[in-house]
């Protein structure tokens, strides 16, 4: 396939150079670059902006804004005759006539500035990509920034985002019936550099005015709630109050899951050491009537560990922690349940990939996996890979990445089965890093297909929520926010469609096997 990325020549970007080498490892693509007459750069003012934020919060180099023109000027020309795609950067006509047009809209506006203006519009963000093959139809994604107050490293998730689009979108529809010319473009947004100006120095307030309150009143910081109840979960009651553990003053918890084995009940949790500034793998004792123990560190590597997906298969009992810094899935055999550990086997290797969530399915084995992508955050995207048993070949599905939407792809805790249906726990990360915690119905999974939901919502006042996890009777969540001293916090779900009403076992736990009760 011949494409050919239609630029401005006064901001050729490295996000830019991102998707020309992407689409290049496609065997049988030939990537060319042409230059459009106009030229939009971005203002003077935000330049200056991007540059500030790099001094201010030690941001890394090759950011997704990074101008990057020899690299760009040095792609061959597209050919004399024809191209089977262009795909506009651009936002002018594109210069060649294209069997398809691919055009990126950012909240609606051609251009980098698109991300800009919705920052400081307070917007949720937006990559509509219009493609002339289907008019009536744009590919759209829902990206997740890690500050939305700090744009540099807004604009490297968004655009990363993007990448991931496009080459999804070339994947999956071949533009047979595209017309030449695409449609309208939407003028982009004058903001004069006053306004620019105030959303600095705004930024730059705010900033140090959370600093303060970080100083004055202890900061905020990831906690667990946990409650015992064998009758009904928080998706049959609505409304239930948790207990709060908290890290000592050298480490928080976070990202809970319960397993109960020879009639104790052991909460695993990642344990971040802030001397380490990493994530280890601790476990909690827990009681039945209302105490737990301290967290003990049962397993520990170089790398930052989270998300401690404990299960039981074949008769020994299994864990699948979080290793995207070590880019690989791992898989880890207790020796002695609960406190030692032994790695068994890699499971995937060279992706980096956050919170994988198994499930046992049909017969076959599944993960959900947030991979990050470039200089993406993780939080907006969702792959799913399936192999015939745990330890087998895993293979990507057809239509990875399956999701780009900062409400509804990452996952957060193991599936359920509640109300005759397979309940998938995902993160919302629209508004920021835990958020909230959604429960999306699956409707369709499959090697070619997937299909979710979204049915529920759990809430914690105004604290944030990215975990939710039961099993035989011990439900667990996790907390962000400022709570030292907090003993107990009521939690709330909500239904966000009309559901079918619960029958049988309440909480039934899906994965490890699918038909172990909770």
């Amino acid at each position: 396939m011949r494409i050919c990325l239609s630029l401005d020549p006064s901001r050729p970007l490295r996000w830019h150079l991102w998707l020309a080498e992407a689409l290049a490892e496609v065997p049988g693509n030939d990537v060319s670059c042409a230059f459009a007459a106009g030229c939009r750069p971005l203002p003077l003012i935000f330049r200056l902006l991007l540059e500030l934020e790099r001094l201010v919060y030690g941001l890394g180099v090759n950011g997704a804004t990074d101008p990057v023109e020899a690299a760009l000027r040095s792609l061959p020309p597209p050919p004399a005759d024809h191209v089977d795609v262009v795909i506009d950067l651009s936002g002018e006509e594109p210069l060649l006539s294209g069997r398809r047009v691919l055009t990126p809209l950012f909240n609606g506006v051609p251009g980098e500035i698109g991300v800009m203006a919705a920052l400081a519009n307070d917007q949720d963000l937006l990559v509509d990509l219009h493609d002339t093959a289907r008019p009536s139809r744009p590919w759209m994604a829902r990206p997740a920034s890690v500050d939305r107050e700090v744009f540099a490293a807004s604009l490297d998730s968004v655009l990363s985002c993007a990448v991931a689009l496009i080459l999804k979108a070339l994947r999956e529809e071949t533009g047979s019936a595209a017309s030449d010319v695409p449609g309208p473009r939407t003028a982009v947004p004058s903001l004069g550099a006053l306004s620019a100006l105030a959303r600095a120095t705004h930024t730059v307030t705010s900033k140090a005015i959370r600093f303060l309150d970080i100083l004055a009143r202890g900061g905020r910081m990831w906690g667990i709630g946990w409650r015992f109840d064998e009758s009904a979960s928080l998706l049959d009651k609505g409304d239930a109050a948790f207990r709060v553990l908290t890290g000592e003053t050298d480490s928080y918890l976070a990202d809970p899951f319960p397993f109960r084995h020879q009639g104790q009940d052991f909460i695993f949790v990642e344990k971040h050491l802030y001397s380490k500034n990493r994530g280890c793998i601790a476990v909690v004792a827990a009681d039945r009537n209302g105490t737990v123990g301290a967290p003990q560190i049962v397993l520990e590597e170089p790398h930052h560990l989270s998300y401690p997906f404990v299960f039981e298969q074949d008769g020994q009992i299994w864990m699948i922690p979080e290793s995207g810094a070590a880019r690989n899935v791992s898989l880890y055999r207790a020796v002695e349940f609960p406190y030692r550990w032994t790695r068994e086997a890699c499971l995937i290797e060279g992706i980096e990939g956050y919170d994988t969530t198994p499930l046992r399915h049909e017969g076959g084995f599944w993960f959900f996996v947030s991979p990050r992508l470039w200089r993406s955050t993780s939080w907006d995207v969702l792959s799913l890979y399936r192999a015939e048993s745990l330890t087998g070949s895993w293979t990507p599905h057809a239509a990875n990445p399956v999701l780009l939407d900062a409400t509804l792809s990452r996952p957060a805790g193991a599936v359920i089965r509640h109300g005759g249906r397979m309940l998938r726990p995902v993160q919302d990360c629209a508004r920021g890093y835990g958020g909230a915690v959604t429960f999306c119905r699956i409707d369709a999974l499959g090697e070619s297909e997937f299909a979710q939901t979204p049915v529920g919502r759990i809430r914690s006042g105004a604290f944030g929520c990215h975990t939710y996890n039961r099993r035989s009777g011990l439900e667990v969540i996790d907390l962000f926010g400022h709570l030292g001293g907090l003993r107990e916090v009521t939690t709330s779900y909500r239904l966000l469609v009309s559901d079918a009403p619960v029958s049988g076992p309440h909480g039934q736990h899906l994965s490890w096997p699918v038909s172990r009760p909770v």
